[in-house]
């Protein structure tokens, strides 16, 4: 369950966006909030400057702007630096602060890869999935000197994932095969079936879902999801932009089918541009 955000201290005018994610914060528990849950995605650089003085001119913390720039300036470890914001306040417990660190203690001792793939993660819960498959690919090019097969399944389904919520349902359907192939975990299969009820026959993907040994109950289970799928995109409003396009376009509208059109492909590029930034 997150945490019910009770804002004690002043709120700024002006938010600080985290620019990976996109994220506004207008407070100190806000700030403390996203640090805590999104650690993965900060570095030091971001850090430097802007955010401290954020911190000293919209929220009036210049004691902890201060401490900032002066552990900035020496030799002090990236958590101490996130450890003092969270400490500045009340917002998180001494018992939580604790968890906070030795979490991060751990993360630094894990390899490259699986830091890589927290990251990745973290991004496609954001909805940043050009980012996350990127970081996915930069995984998967290493995939020879990886021993851990089933953590390489688990990175070709979180990028099959990522490239099905970007509908590149072709290339998503490959790494979720690729996936059950190395983690031989039921969600992967899952997923990779759903996406082959969309290209062929009930009965085809059956017989083929029978081969993996997936059982007739897993089966009906993705036949439902894949209709509750289907059903929950018809009431997005880009399904109703689309339908009510094609209104225009068989009723002879065409200067409304041209402007429907136009928004929808404006929203994507809009969409588009918020995920290369």
């Amino acid at each position: 369950m997150g945490k019910v955000i009770l804002c004690e201290a002043r709120q700024a005018v002006v938010p600080y966006t985290f620019v990976n994610t996109k994220v506004e914060v207008y407070s100190y528990e806000e700030l403390c909030f996203y640090i805590y849950n999104n650690a993965v995605l900060l570095n030091p650089e971001q850090f430097q400057g802007r955010l401290v003085q954020w911190i000293k001119t919209e929220l009036g913390m210049e004691g902890l702007a201060g401490k900032l720039m002066e552990l900035l300036a020496g030799d002090s470890s990236f958590i101490e630096i996130l450890v003092a914001i969270l400490s500045a306040g009340s917002y998180y417990e001494t018992a939580e602060i604790r968890q906070f660190i030795d979490k991060q203690e751990l993360v630094t001792l894990l390899p490259a890869e699986e830091k890589t793939k927290l990251r990745a993660d973290s991004f496609l819960m954001y909805k940043r999935v050009l980012k996350a498959i990127s970081l996915y690919d930069g995984i998967l090019r290493q995939e020879e000197t990886i021993e851990d097969k089933k953590f390489l399944g688990d990175v070709y389904h979180n990028k099959g994932v990522a490239l099905a919520k970007n509908m590149e349902l072709a290339k998503a359907k490959l790494c979720f095969l690729e996936a059950y192939e190395r983690n031989k975990k039921k969600p992967s299969l899952e997923a990779y079936i759903m996406i082959r009820l969309l290209e062929a026959p009930v009965e085809t993907v059956q017989s083929e879902a029978e081969t993996f040994g997936m059982e007739e109950p897993d089966f009906a289970r993705a036949r439902m999801l894949l209709e509750d799928a289907v059903e929950d995109s018809r009431n997005t409003a880009v399904y109703t932009r689309y339908e009510k396009a094609l209104y225009n376009k068989n009723h002879g509208d065409y200067e409304a089918f041209n402007q429907r059109v136009d928004m929808l492909l404006n929203q994507w590029k809009e969409e588009f541009r918020e995920q290369v930034v």
